[in-house]
């Protein structure tokens, strides 16, 4: 991918437009059969009979809603108050440090449920932004009904409790795990930590000299690591930050359309 094209990425990433995006369209519902087979994707709703699911569509308020390419659907450090599942399209996910000195993006594509932890405890707020990057429809089930729908269905509850411990079990390993002694590993790492889904290409925007008071050491230390790792195929640098797919291996990378212009 030509370096000024990475360029004219970085300029225009990470300000979010001024407003969050309303929904384009809100779509008729959808047909019965349908709405199974799209909450039967998600672990939330698997293992429900075919008469609990039947009742859960009838009587939940569910919301349809289309978003159009560029819309933003839930903005990071606005109140979380319903759970979005995306059903069809791909977004973009943009995760930034509290002072702003560093942020990253990632795609991810349907089905996919927006951060289900952040809908209770003592900060119910969104930690990413999520903007659509091709059309994207959209199921929205507000707190009131989730309430409900962990009361009335055991299941259901029991997959929501599965799915946070699993949350909060990846978290505490990723904290325990070693790391290595090099500078590559380190730069490796850093994005790992930062990465909110494993795979898939990473855009990160951020200076070398924070980059290295991140990793504890020289700006030119983090220099050479970052033009070895793209030396190897690892990640591509560009003006203000790198595009890096470190979970492939470099034979095997690519980069997704969002990051090529």
């Amino acid at each position: 991918m030509p370096c000024g094209a990475l360029r004219h990425c970085a300029t225009r990433w990470p300000t979010p437009p001024a407003d969050s995006a309303t929904p384009s369209d809100t779509v008729t519902p959808m047909d019965t059969l349908h709405i199974y087979n799209k909450l039967l994707q998600f672990a939330l709703f698997q293992g429900l009979s075919k008469a609990d699911l039947g009742a859960l569509v009838t009587h939940t308020r569910l919301g349809f809603h289309k978003y159009a390419e560029g819309d933003t659907i839930a903005r990071a450090q606005t109140t979380c108050d319903r759970l979005f599942f995306l059903i069809d399209g791909r977004v973009e996910v943009v995760t930034s440090a509290d002072n702003g000195s560093y942020a990253l993006a990632e795609t991810a594509a349907a089905p996919l449920l927006f951060e289900p932890e952040a809908l209770f405890g003592v900060s119910p707020h969104y930690a990413s932004l999520y903007r659509a990057l091709t059309p994207c429809s959209v199921i929205g089930i507000g707190k009131d009904e989730i309430y409900k729908l962990i009361d009335r269905f055991p299941i259901f509850r029991i997959n929501y409790f599965n799915l946070l411990s699993a949350l909060i079990q990846k978290r505490h390993a990723r904290c325990w795990r070693s790391h290595g002694e090099s500078i590559d590993s380190r730069v490796v790492d850093f994005v790992h930590s930062h990465s909110r889904y494993p795979v898939g290409a990473k855009r990160v925007v951020v200076k070398m000299v924070r980059l290295a008071q991140e990793l504890g050491c020289s700006r030119l230390e983090v220099s050479r690591a970052l033009h070895r790792l793209q030396n190897q195929g690892r990640l591509q640098l560009f003006r203000g930050g790198f595009v890096a797919d470190l979970a492939a291996p470099a034979h095997q990378q690519s980069t997704p359309d969002t990051f090529r212009q």
